[in-house]
């Protein structure tokens, strides 16, 4: 992750994922990049959660070390508005598992991607700007034709009313 030279190094923090159904997700714990604030207790979140429930992209964290020296949070203290949405792409769907197509697909609609090939994801950061009605349009597509799966991973008010 590239930085300025008078920006803080980026550090881990390591979130535990407890199992929910269908051994979903296939990891137990994820490690996301984060900025260490002013407060020596608090980062900002500096990429899409992969499994992570309640987090996105630019949150804040109060975050404190166990006994292992790992860094891990402990509260969000500041919500960045944006939400995350993740998606399994299916290999025989309309998209042949071409994840960088579909980053393209929801580049319209605001999304900021990223893929994970090793488990056929991506992942979007989704600003609060974004077109969520069209977005959430999109999605439902996919998911009906075959294209993907999608989760909701952190989702605001204003995505659970749009398109209603």
């Amino acid at each position: 992750m590239p930085r300025a030279l008078d920006q803080p190094s980026p550090v881990k923090v390591v979130f535990h994922l407890p199992s929910e159904d269908d051994d979903w997700p296939p990891v137990s714990r994820e490690g996301l990049w984060a900025v260490p604030l002013d407060r020596p207790d608090h980062v900002r979140l500096a990429n899409v959660p992969w499994f992570a429930r309640n987090a996105a992209e630019g949150d804040v964290f109060r975050v404190e070390r166990d006994e292992e020296g790992v860094l891990r949070p402990v509260e969000r203290v500041e919500w960045s508005g944006n939400c995350t949405i993740r998606l399994i792409v299916r290999a025989d769907g309309p998209f042949a598992g071409d994840l960088g197509r579909v980053i393209d697909h929801f580049a319209p609609f605001g999304f900021e991607g990223e893929g994970l090939s090793q488990f056929a994801m991506v992942g979007f950061t989704v600003p609060p700007g974004a077109d969520l009605a069209g977005a959430k349009r999109a999605l439902e597509a996919g998911k009906a034709d075959g294209s993907w799966a999608y989760e909701e991973g952190c989702v605001s008010e204003e995505w659970l009313a749009a398109g209603r």
